[in-house]
């Protein structure tokens, strides 16, 4: 492959350099030019203006006497300036009474003069103002004077005096004056420039060159003895600035490192082999450039194999695999390499030389690449797994393991834990139930046969890591656990262990799995229990209580982890009190929905949002931050979506009906509801039962609905879009923000989120923020609402920098139906003021 040479800075800053000279000096020149000429022209047309006013006078007066010698007296003497090409007194149908030319007389205008315009003389003529212009095509000013006269002289009474004067050579002496001055700028500025590079090179180019000869020869040093001396000699190099300065300690520093790392690497290998004689496992390094494949004396042990019978070929490896494991295996052998994966791994099943299979797991790595950075070396072992796939006792390991990832089961996990129990440890241990989030959206995309086969990934995972003092089982479903024993002594060196291993854990799930030719990422939602060293509870009691911990991880959004406290089980409780009568609240007709108006630039309530109020009868006022996340976590969110649509496209009739008209009422959508394939489908069909326009309904989405597919999210939002409802991102800047979506999705609207607002006016930095995101909104022709609007102060920061719309109690409270009915009635009269 051609490389590129890059150019040099000693050849790319003076060509800039002298290119932006030329540039602005030409810039310059010409705009000199235009604004010489411009005023050139236009102190001609005032001295001409100024002659037709006196020549005017002169003419009139002549033909009210009736003296035309005086008038042709004028004519002539007018033309005697050599730049006046023509000098005439026309009448209305064009006749030349008099004229510089004496030939011309009598004749048409039209026929004997090139410049003149019948149009400009009918103009002038009825506007009785004198019209004078600069010819560009023609480079003259021509000027037309209406006369006034009472006299049998003339024929008609729309005669004007018409005059063209030639203005190109004043020009040309113009553009000769702007061009000497340019001259002497231009040899000024060059002889600065020149200066300017002179210095350029000797104290910055010249060292830097310097220290990159120096630096190349530690790449052509190689190889070299460790602690062997060089040509390093970059302490000689003289530099001027503290940025050069810096570099060349650094570079210094670099070489002292790069000859300790040497030797540390040789260390290194050194220990890197022991490790591997002591493990067991077998060793292979692949050269993509000669296609040579060492297998070490182990791997083929694993076989049955002696050293010498085996070609290092890969090919050899191939031919090995089991046939219903070779396409996967080499599938994602592939995507390893096309930089798909993050590593490879691959669990299969190779051929014995005695004719049988046995299971390994296979990992690798790249280790080495060209200079284009392209692989060229892999290295990678072989763990021989039979025992962990193999069932030798069937009857007892499929009771106590689970038949489809072969982990041990819940079963399996008590007899630990009650072991545990009996033999009265003596260091800390920690559990952890780990739930797959969103796997059944994954078994219903890929099929139960591809979620089974991530399952089985993600066993093999964890087992391979917790090799030692753990447990891994699998309870069931996409929920697995992990017994981690022989923590510490110390209570506290043992919690901090518990919080590294989760951190741990969802960090080994969140690597990519390839399932069915795709990379799928999943996460988890991990629940941690801190055992003692003397277990107090059952080991029943320890599985739930961990249970409580990741199920508060679930309600708080999933994706986390958290280790079980007192505290969880009132919070578990309540959770559980809250979620089921939530059920019932929509029969018992307990919810209900408020209306917080949304006022533009002039005061007006353009738009509501529709805020949706629980009253419990035991309860009281249940906050919507209490049972809304409650309700995401489960199917309660889209019944409460429906109930919420019909009772605002109810609302919206009802102000039909008082002759009451909003722009829009903003509906809250949950990311879970918005994603699902029939949202739209039954969205329309609930607009079209009620009989209400799209254009009054407004869906407000968080960041968090948009981080599913973005093609699919942006063909719903087109649906939604051409039926004429609008879309705004609610909580902006709270979220997961990427800026490239808003550029690819058609939204209508930005709400800046009440936590910007409300400190707005503390401090430069929180002013500067909201201000970017009216600037930005704005550049993508979106309208900016702004939340939690309190203070005149902050209205009055926001309306100054351009914000659209305001929400908030500075305006009025979420009100009932009724008081906001009346609130739209009397808004116009109110004055702004904060509500107590």
């Amino acid at each position: 492959m051609l490389k590129i040479r890059r150019p040099s800075l000693v050849y790319v800053v003076p060509a800039l350099a002298f290119l932006l000279y030329f540039c602005l000096m030409s810039a310059e020149y010409f705009y000199a030019r235009d604004e010489s000429r411009t005023q050139a022209v236009v102190e001609t047309m005032e001295r001409i203006d100024k002659h037709l006013l006196r020549m005017q006078h002169i003419v009139e007066l002549a033909m009210s006497e009736q003296d035309s010698n005086r008038v042709e007296e004028e004519v002539s003497l007018a033309a005697i300036d050599l730049e006046v090409m023509v000098y005439t007194v026309l009448q209305q149908n064009s006749e030349i009474r008099f004229a510089n030319h004496l030939v011309w007389r009598g004749s048409s205008a039209k026929l004997v003069i090139d410049g003149y315009d019948s149009s400009m003389h009918e103009q002038a003529s009825l506007q009785g103002d004198s019209l004078t212009y600069f010819n560009q095509s023609r480079l003259s000013i021509q000027a037309y004077s209406p006369l006034t006269i009472t006299s049998d002289m003339l024929i008609d009474s729309n005669n004007i005096i018409y005059l063209e004067y030639d203005v190109s050579p004043l020009l040309t002496k113009v553009d000769k004056r702007v061009l000497q001055s340019a001259i002497r700028s231009w040899g000024v500025t060059f002889i600065g420039l020149l200066l300017f590079l002179v210095f350029y090179h000797i104290y910055l180019i010249r060292p830097l060159r310097l220290m990159a000869k120096q630096a190349s020869l530690v790449s052509h040093d190689k190889p070299r003895r460790i602690g062997a001396s060089s040509d390093w000699h970059l302490s000689s190099v003289n530099v001027a600035f503290s940025e050069l300065e810096a570099i060349k300690s650094h570079l210094i520093n670099f070489y002292d490192k790069l000859e300790r790392s040497e030797k540390q690497l040789n260390d290194s290998q050194q220990r890197w082999l022991f490790a591997i004689e002591v493990s067991r496992n077998g060793i292979w390094d692949w050269n993509f450039a000669s296609g040579e494949v060492f297998l070490s004396d182990r791997w083929k042990e694993m076989l049955g194999y002696n050293s010498d019978e085996l070609a290092s070929e890969l090919s050899t490896w191939e031919s090995l695999l089991h046939p219903e494991d070779k396409a996967d295996a080499l599938n994602t052998l592939n995507q390893y390499l096309n930089n798909e994966l993050d590593e490879f791994e691959s669990v299969h099943r190779l051929k014995h030389k005695n004719g049988h299979y046995i299971w390994v797991l296979d990992r690798g790595m790249v280790v080495e690449w060209d200079e284009q950075g392209k692989a060229i070396r892999m290295i990678g072992t072989h763990a021989d797994v039979s025992n962990e796939v193999r069932n030798k006792q069937a009857v007892i390991h499929q009771a106590k393991h689970d038949l489809l990832t072969d982990l041990p089961n819940r079963s399996c996990l008590l007899d630990e834990l009650y072991s545990l129990k009996e033999n009265h440890q003596h260091a800390s241990a920690g559990i952890y139930l780990i739930g797959l989030d969103n796997f059944k959206l994954i078994n219903e995309a890929l099929g139960h046969h591809h979620g089974d086969r991530l399952l089985i990934q993600l066993a093999a995972r964890l087992s391979s890591y917790f090799s030692s003092n753990a447990l891994v089982a699998r309870l069931g479903a996409d929920e697995f656990v992990v017994l981690t024993k022989n923590l510490s002594d110390d209570s506290n060196t043992a919690r901090r262990h518990v919080h590294a291993l989760a951190s741990q854990i969802r960090q080994i799930i969140a690597r990519s799995f390839n399932i069915n030719n795709q990379s799928i990422a999943v996460s988890a939602s991990v629940g941690a229990c801190f055992i003692e060293q003397s277990i107090q509870i059952s080991p029943e009691q320890i599985i739930k209580q961990a249970g409580v911990a990741m199920q508060q991880v679930k309600d708080r959004g999933r994706d986390g982890y958290l280790l079980y406290t007192a505290e969880m089980e009132e919070v578990a409780q309540h959770s559980l009190f809250i979620q089921s009568e939530l059920r019932g609240a929509i029969a018992a007709k307990q919810l209900s929905l408020m209306y917080q108006p949304i006022i533009d630039r002039n005061g007006t309530v353009v738009s509501a949002e529709a805020l949706l109020r629980w009253h419990h009868p035991e309860m009281g006022n249940i906050s919507p931050a209490t049972f809304i996340p409650l309700a995401e976590g489960s199917a309660l969110i889209e019944e409460l979506g429906r109930w919420v649509l019909i009772e605002t496209c109810d609302f919206i009739k009802r102000l039909e009906h008082k002759a009451l008209q909003l722009d829009a009422v903003a509906i809250n959508v949950s990311a879970r509801q918005f994603n699902q394939e029939e949202f739209v489908d039954g969205l329309f069909k609930h607009i079209a039962e009620h009989g209400v326009h799209a254009k009054t309904i407004e869906l407000e989405l968080t960041e968090y609905a948009l981080l599913n597919n973005l093609a699919s999210v942006k063909q719903v939002m087109l649906r939604l879009k051409q039926a004429g409802i609008s879309i705004a991102i609610d909580d902006f800047g709270t979220g997961y923000s990427s800026l490239s979506y808003l550029q690819s999705i058609p939204l209508s609207r930005l709400k800046i989120d009440a936590s910007f607002v409300s400190e707005i006016g503390k401090n430069s930095s929180s002013n500067a923020i909201v201000k970017a995101i009216i600037d930005m909104a704005h550049a993508l022709n979106l309208q900016v609402v702004a939340e939690g609007v309190e203070t005149q102060a902050q209205y009055e920061f926001l309306m100054h920098e351009g914000c659209d719309k305001f929400q908030g109690y500075l305006f009025s409270r979420p009100l009932t139906e009724a008081d906001f009915i009346g609130f739209i009635a009397s808004a116009p009269t109110k004055k702004l003021m904060s509500v107590s």
